[in-house]
């Protein structure tokens, strides 16, 4: 009996030492495409409100289910190499982490000894190491690709950062981009977190900034830049050095009133999360208004003050729908768009 009890339980210990397997809660409850009448460009693909554990290890046995995967108040999202998946998240003053490969999922609350308080950007490096923004303690957070804490970039040639905010990796030239939004200026860092220069100062003109938000990089080396108080978006390239804008403040479509995720897709589509009209407008590269995804509401393809987005290798489009406590997705079918203006003529909101 008590050997059968040992073996009972050393099988029990071996099986339990195996980590917990998580995958994402996603739903698709519609079936939309943008626009709405001709050939389907964008796609609803569905929506993610959680993490949830498909599998227990020993510990959370015995101390019960663990963690809540629950998503409370994304603001910002990212993919990684390996499709790892970070999303910011205020409400629970932390960063879901989740790596597909082996199904694990972490909430990062801490950075060392120190909480996190108010992150506000997330962005992996081509290794997979994860950087967070946190608008808070003013501070750069640098976590390995299994979410353990490496350092912290708390100041740029010698001051200390002012309201980081948004933040992207470059892979064109293996730098860190982050918007100083409250010194209207983008810091450029090395990978490893080594301040290299400043960009911008505040103004009107192209490459003059007046409290930058979110910021992303596309695979030619272009940076995007929400310019929020412009009510503008900026696109420059590291080489080339020109600063192009689009948009201005107004309240139909192809405007602005509250900028702030922004994106761009393989074909040089562009996105921009429009807050205060709960949508999301689309641009080419020339920054001419193609079509918006969206409108008010709770319901798929509906967005209540959507924040931050992403668009991912694969040509999917990630939009933290914030205050309907979700992340929407949308796969971006190949081919440009091509819009009839005065169908999608009238106000953006």
């Amino acid at each position: 009996m008590k050997r059968l009890f040992f073996l009972l339980l050393t099988t029990l210990l071996f099986s339990g030492c195996a980590p917990a397997e998580w995958q994402p809660l996603t739903l698709k409850t519609a079936d939309i495409c943008w626009p709405p009448e001709g050939d389907c460009k964008v796609r609803y693909a569905g929506e993610m409100h959680a993490f949830e554990q498909t599998s227990r290890s020993l510990i959370s046995i015995i101390a019960g289910k663990s963690q809540s995967g629950r998503i409370l108040k994304p603001v910002a999202l990212a993919t990684g190499p390996e499709e790892q998946m970070a999303i910011a998240d205020q409400d629970r003053q932390g960063i879901h982490l989740f790596a597909p490969r082996n199904k694990n999922y972490k909430l990062l609350v801490l950075a060392g000894k120190e909480r996190i308080s108010t992150p506000v950007g997330v962005a992996f490096d081509d290794a997979g190491n994860l950087y967070v923004t946190d608008s808070q303690l003013n501070k750069i957070l640098i976590y390995d690709a299994k979410g353990e804490f490496i350092s912290t970039i708390d100041q740029a040639g010698g001051l200390p950062l002012l309201r980081p905010t948004g933040i992207t990796f470059n892979r064109y030239d293996n730098r860190l981009y982050v918007a100083e939004t409250l010194r209207h200026q983008i810091l450029v860092f090395s990978r490893l977190g080594e301040f290299i220069t400043r960009l911008g100062e505040r103004g009107e003109q192209p490459g003059a900034l007046n409290f930058p938000t979110h910021l992303a990089s596309d695979r030619e080396g272009n940076i995007y830049v929400t310019d929020s108080m412009n009510f503008r978006a900026q696109i420059f390239h590291p080489e080339k050095g020109v600063w192009s804008t689009f948009g201005h403040h107004g309240n139909g479509s192809g405007d602005f009133a509250s900028p702030k995720g922004i994106g761009a897709d393989a074909n040089g589509i562009i996105y921009v999360a429009e807050t205060l009209f709960d949508n999301v407008q689309m641009f080419d590269g020339t920054g001419t208004y193609l079509l918006a995804i969206g409108g008010q509401g709770g319901e798929a393809g509906q967005f209540w003050m959507p924040s931050g987005l992403f668009v991912d290798t694969g040509n999917h489009l990630y939009v933290c729908d914030t205050y309907n406590k979700r992340v929407q997705i949308f796969e971006l079918l190949t081919g440009t768009v091509e819009v009839d203006k005065q169908r999608n003529g009238g106000t953006g909101k």
